[in-house]
């Protein structure tokens, strides 16, 4: 009787044991699955604040046109830039680009029309325009800003800007940081080109 009574402990046991093992092997896989869910995550958030805080524009110049006709004044501004190192590509449909005067702000899209992109005479006071002095020779598209490219965006004041007055210009990409200029227009104007910034 004492034998089979150890049989049936033994028995009882390795149930236990195996059990155990099984309840083991349940919980590491969910461990290893949530580690893998985690793991994509976080990588994904990784490459998202890059993106978000590596990608950035360099402006290279700022000037303006029309002050030699007499009324001291620029009615065109043309921003030359270029992407800061490191930076990922930016679409210009994904851009806002504001012009603050003293007494007003305007808000401008990007535009492709062939009417406004050639950038010799820009007339509208809600789009902006892109040509391209120097593009990439690998990469290079149109409406997009790519690393190697330097891009020069046109756009008309809403009116006349004067000698001596403080304007701001704000390009805001979707994603990456805004790049913001603030500069005041020089007190004397006699070129038709005038340099604002640097």
């Amino acid at each position: 009787m004492i034998r089979k009574k150890k049989a049936e402990m033994g028995m009882g046991t390795l149930i236990i044991f195996i059990a155990m093992i099984l309840v083991a092997a349940v919980a590491a896989g969910v461990l290893i699955s949530t580690t893998g869910t985690l793991q994509n995550k976080a990588l994904a958030t990784g490459k998202a604040t890059t993106y978000q805080v590596g990608t950035s524009i360099e402006v290279i110049e700022l000037y303006g046109l029309d002050a030699s006709d007499g009324d001291n004044a620029l009615e065109d501004l043309y921003q030359t830039i270029r992407l800061s190192s490191g930076s990922e590509d930016i679409r210009f449909e994904d851009v806002l680009l504001t012009l603050s005067l003293s007494d007003n702000s305007t808000d401008y899209a990007y535009t492709s029309d062939a009417g406004v992109s050639n950038c010799t005479d820009p007339v509208s006071t809600s789009y902006f325009a892109v040509t391209y002095p120097i593009s990439a020779s690998v990469g290079h598209q149109d409406g997009y800003l790519v690393k190697g490219d330097v891009a020069k965006l046109c756009f008309a004041s809403p009116r006349d800007i004067t000698v001596g007055e403080e304007i701001k210009t704000t390009m805001i990409p979707r994603v990456g940081s805004p790049l913001v200029v603030d500069v005041d227009i020089p007190n004397i104007m006699v070129d038709k080109r005038i340099v604002v910034f640097p």
